[in-house]
């Protein structure tokens, strides 16, 4: 840990505390806030649900959403391994950090909510590990890739941006952000393994909406 904030700390000076960096903070302020509450993934799920030709992947990304990351890392992790975050030790170098996070004028206080541009430091109480943007962000990239290579790429990269953004911020340790990175792509395979199942039973879950919708307007 004591290399993590080493480099936290030096990487918070050299960009988030550098006034010459504001242009970059801004543009990682937006990556990061696209990805709170795996927001912007959710929305290509959707997307991909409402067009034919991606709707396959789409059904594979919502399970994998729901269950990987809004519950396994979100509910269960974080919660059992509890690691503060390095913004909130009792150490000159995360005092650092968060100083340069406060002092900044073109940043929410803690609990607010995020806008793309305005970027939001987590509350004390919330956990470290693993990060659940990067974890997110990969485990979607890795379905994504299965079905569409060339958008696939894309995501991977923005992936990796995700990632790097959570470490700019100082919000999580270079160990959360790894973990985050090679879980998310093992979470992203495991759920394809399973693709051929999940297709026929979104199938069957929209003809039995649609089924009772007519029973009702016909009743």
């Amino acid at each position: 840990m004591d290399w993590e904030l080493s480099f936290l700390e030096a990487l918070s000076n050299w960009g988030v505390g550098n006034p010459n960096m504001a242009w970059l903070s801004w543009i990682m302020s937006v990556i990061t806030n696209s990805c709170e509450f795996i927001l912007i993934w959710i929305i290509v799920a959707i997307v991909f649900l409402c067009v034919k030709k991606t709707r396959k992947c789409g059904v594979v990304l919502a399970f994998a959403i729901v269950l990987f990351a809004l519950v396994f890392n979100e509910e269960i992790i974080k919660n059992v391994v509890g690691r503060v975050r390095p913004l909130y030790l009792d150490d000159t170098r995360s005092i650092t950090i968060l100083t340069n996070l406060q002092n900044t004028n073109y940043f929410f206080q803690p609990g607010e909510s995020p806008i793309l541009g305005l970027f939001t430091y987590p509350k004390e109480t919330s956990y470290s590990f693993m990060s659940g943007h990067t974890f997110g962000s990969f485990m979607c990239a890795t379905i994504i890739f299965k079905y569409f290579h060339k958008a696939g790429i894309g995501c991977f990269i923005f992936a990796l941006l995700v990632g790097f953004s959570r470490l700019y911020f100082g919000v999580h340790y270079p160990t959360d952000v790894i973990i985050g990175m090679l879980l998310g792509v093992m979470s992203g395979v495991i759920v394809l393994c399973f693709d051929r199942e999940l297709s026929p039973l979104f199938t069957k879950l929209v003809n039995n909406i649609k089924s009772k919708k007519q029973d009702k307007q016909s009743a």
